[in-house]
């Protein structure tokens, strides 16, 4: 599943919270920091789901009763605004008189025509946005298909909870540091991502069940597997969306230690695997943490 699955989510349908908890495995994506008064609880997230993937596991939810303050990558609750929507847009979208044949080039272009083809997808309808958005808009679009709903979500589902219960909601980043990634990128980066996004789309409906089955049992080896791959294919773009933002989150992440009350911090789950992840981070500044 690409990296950049980030800025589509939407509101989170109020069902999942009805529903019985199913029985626990032996571990889950959730891991615990403990602090002298307090426990911080890092929970690796998929940013979409399918309402079939609820309820969470109760280790999962007993984490976020345990906590009083919410803390995502960014907090969804100010996507709304008219004015991040309208930084978003026009992040996505090419300078003027820019197309996405100018930027990939005719043959980069007709090979990712010819995959966006087999997907069904037009691709000639994204010719002005970049090609990032371009890449995360035709994924989205297939994991639709598949059954995965944005509002069903870690995050949102989280989310619409701490609002109704009363919690405080934070981001490690605002809404902008995530538009400014994006901007950084290469348009050079951003074609390559583009085209080997869509030669993995094939692969995608199985890559996806496969990430959902390795979530739910806490299977790190698999996410490690997947982020090496990843790693190989995009270097530059792996440091850029990962790494990077995990040393930047690091010292906001142990600012919480010396709190008195317990925090339920939620990022991508390829933000807490293998080296350089907030986990082996955190290790390396000597502060332990348990996977439950």
């Amino acid at each position: 599943m690409p990296l950049l699955a980030r800025l589509l989510a939407l509101a989170l349908a109020a069902w999942a919270s009805l529903l019985p908890a199913r029985a626990d495995t032996a571990l889950h994506s959730l891991w615990e920091l403990h602090g002298k008064h307090n426990t911080v609880y890092l929970l690796g997230s998929i940013h979409v789901l399918r309402p079939g993937d609820y309820p969470l596991a109760p280790a999962v939810l007993q984490a976020y009763a345990s906590a009083k303050s919410l803390i995502m990558e960014i907090n969804l609750g100010e996507m709304d605004t008219a004015e991040v929507q309208s930084e978003m847009l026009t992040s996505a979208m090419l300078p003027d008189g820019k197309t996405l044949t100018d930027i990939l080039g005719s043959r980069r272009y007709s090979h990712a025509t010819s995959l966006a083809h087999e997907v069904g997808v037009e691709l000639g309808a994204f010719d002005q946005f970049a090609p990032w958005f371009a890449a995360e808009a035709i994924s989205q679009l297939q994991l639709m298909e598949l059954g995965f709903q944005p509002q069903s979500g870690v995050e949102m589902y989280f989310l619409e909870r701490a609002r109704s219960d009363g919690k405080s909601i934070a981001g490690l980043e605002t809404v902008h540091d995530q538009i400014a990634l994006f901007q950084g990128l290469s348009m050079d980066l951003q074609a390559d991502y583009l085209v080997s996004s869509l030669e993995q789309a094939h692969e995608l409906p199985k890559q996806v069940d496969d990430m959902v089955h390795a979530w739910q049992r806490g299977d790190t080896a698999w996410f490690e597997t997947q982020i090496t791959s990843e790693l190989g294919r995009d270097p530059v773009l792996y440091q850029a969306v990962l790494a990077a933002r995990n040393r930047k989150w690091i010292p906001k992440i142990e600012a919480l230690l010396n709190d008195d009350q317990n925090y339920l911090v939620i990022v991508g789950t390829g933000h807490l695997i293998g080296r350089n992840s907030v986990i082996d981070l955190l290790k390396k500044d000597g502060v332990g943490a348990t996977q439950r």
